[in-house]
Parts: structure tokens; C-alpha cells; sequence
């Protein structure tokens, strides 16, 4: 079973630029650094949560899923194999990337590369304590699809996630455990990364980072607030740089699945999109923002 998303790759045409983003404002950790990639760390166990690699192109190279063991990685592996949808690359094997373990690639029906993959190396790290800023780890990933039905349906049927709410027909929320989602789609004119969320301590925790964000000259593209489904608090920036949005979030619904669950449909009512009534409007600045534009790594592994 996929338990969570392990870390997420994008290529950056300026590495030095997302260097700064990331570890200066951001606040995630360099852990690793061969030159051409660098590996960033947050307050968790993982090797690594985001992984920057110097290219030609702004691109998301890889999304990669977390299970527990080899034998969740074969059986993935298999689902995936067999699914009209989907185009394996890689064979489940000893994982070549940083932290090792065991894996696999494959192109899901969009054409982004996923990799799933168990018994990575866990690091030592610095837990993230209270009234700090810095973030615990990848919360969740949403990203922009041309064809909502179609790819839900994909990670439903290839990897087993679950779907929990719905925003109108438009955006869907899906989870493999307790967490309201780890993945969300969003329908949109092109498929493309709609934003990398990030978990904070706590609500104290989300505003100091917010706040801190502000005071080193980036405003909210949307935030703060706090979402109706899932029930999560929002503040979203963008990297000017490449354009990627990324998002931090704390206190999430936790779905009890011994009581049932049966999804909702939450509607774009600005009372749905933001309960506190706190963040500026959802327009179609933010929207279009979100959107991004088309990725060019779709259909094209990333060379490591």
C-alpha cells in the first residue's frame, strides 16, 4: 500500500537561484549535492523531500510514492504492468537514487514519471520544534489534468487510492490511509503541477512561516486561509523563478475508515474554499497562477 509521498523532482534551469528559494526562504536543508543535482531535507526521516536538478527546461521529473515494504513495491508493480494507462520504465530493482532502497518507474496516464519505492534510507534530522517555521515534510501534491475522471480513476485502480471529497466536478481529493488526501486533481486546459504542499507543526507554526515568507518579500498568492475539504489551512507562494507554487499546510482532517466514509461535494462558494473568510479572493489571477503551464517533462523520464 502507498503510505505517503516521499519527495518530489523538478528541474530548474538556474540551480544556484532554486538553491536559494528553497534553502534560504523556504527552509528545507541541503543533504546532498553532486553538482548537477541537490537534494533537500525537511524535519523527517526521508533522505530527501525535494530533489532540484539543473535543465533546460522548468519540468517536474518525478513524483515519488512511499510504501512499506518490497513485497507493496512487486505487487504496485504488477497492478501497474497491467493497466492499459500506464508504461512501465523500470522494473521493481535496487533504487539508484540517493537513499537507495527498492523501486520502480513508470509513466502514469498523463505521462508524468512516478516512482514507487520501499526501504529507502532514513536520516538523521533535527525535529521541527514548537514556534518554528521550518517544515516537517511533504504534506501533498496536486497536480493539473485535462481529464479528471480519467486519471483518478488511474490511481484508483493502478495504486489503490481512495477518493475523499470532490470540489463540484472539477477537483478530487484521494488518500491511502488516515490523511484526507496526498494527492488531488485538479481539471484544467493542459496537465501540468499545480502545487507541492508543505506539513507544518501546527497552526502557530503555519503562520510564523507564512509571516516569515511575507517578510522576505513574497506575497501569498492565495492565503492564508482554511480549506472546507480536508479542512487544512493554506498559504500558497510562488517561486519566481521557475513558477511552481508551493504550499504550506497543517491540521488536516484524519478520516476514520472503522465509521464509514462517504465523499462530499463541496461546492467553489468562497465560504467553501476558505472557512476563516481570511485569504484573498480566489480570481482568475490566482487560478491561471495554479494552473502553470504545460509541463514539458510529461512522456519524458527525466535522464537520472
Amino acid at each position: 500500500m502507498i503510505t505517503h509521498v516521499r519527495s518530489v523532482a523538478l528541474g530548474v534551469p538556474d540551480l544556484r537561484k532554486a538553491r536559494e528559494f528553497y534553502e534560504k526562504h523556504w527552509q528545507l536543508e541541503v543533504v546532498e549535492s553532486d553538482g548537477e543535482r541537490l537534494y533537500l531535507g525537511a524535519g523527517c526521516q526521508e533522505s530527501h523531500v525535494l530533489r532540484l536538478r539543473e535543465s533546460k527546461e522548468t519540468r517536474v521529473d518525478l513524483l515519488s510514492l512511499a510504501c512499506e515494504s518490497k513485497a507493496d513495491v512487486d505487487q504496485i508493480a504488477a497492478n501497474v504492468s497491467r493497466h492499459p494507462d500506464a508504461k512501465l520504465i523500470t522494473e521493481p530493482n535496487v533504487r539508484q537514487d540517493f537513499g537507495g532502497g527498492y523501486g520502480f518507474h513508470f509513466l502514469d496516464c498523463d505521462g508524468r514519471t512516478v516512482e514507487v519505492s520501499s526501504n529507502v534510507a532514513w536520516r538523521s534530522f533535527r525535529p521541527v520544534e514548537e514556534r518554528e517555521s521550518r517544515p516537517k515534510g511533504i504534506s501533498h501534491v496536486v497536480f493539473n489534468t485535462q481529464d479528471i475522471k480519467r486519471t483518478s480513476e488511474f490511481y484508483r485502480s493502478a495504486l489503490g487510492f481512495k477518493i475523499s471529497d470532490w470540489v463540484e466536478d472539477f477537483f478530487v481529493f484521494m488518500r491511502t490511509g488516515r490523511q484526507h488526501h496526498i494527492m488531488a486533481f485538479v481539471r484544467a486546459k493542459h496537465s501540468s503541477l499545480n502545487h507541492v504542499s508543505f506539513e507544518l507543526l501546527g497552526l502557530d507554526e503555519f503562520m510564523r512561516a507564512t509571516g516569515a515568507m511575507i517578510r522576505l518579500g513574497h506575497q501569498p498568492v492565495w492565503g492564508p486561509g482554511r480549506h472546507g475539504a480536508g479542512d487544512n489551512a493554506f498559504s500558497y507562494f510562488q517561486d519566481s523563478n521557475t513558477g511552481f507554487v508551493m504550499e504550506y499546510t497543517t491540521a488536516m482532517q484524519q478520516i476514520d475508515e472503522a465509521h464509514g466514509w462517504t465523499p462530499q461535494v463541496y461546492s467553489s462558494r468562497a465560504e467553501d474554499r476558505d472557512q476563516w473568510g481570511t485569504a484573498n479572493p480566489f480570481d482568475e489571477i490566482v487560478m491561471t497562477t495554479l494552473h502553470g503551464r504545460p509541463d514539458p517533462g510529461l512522456w519524458t523520464p527525466p535522464p537520472i
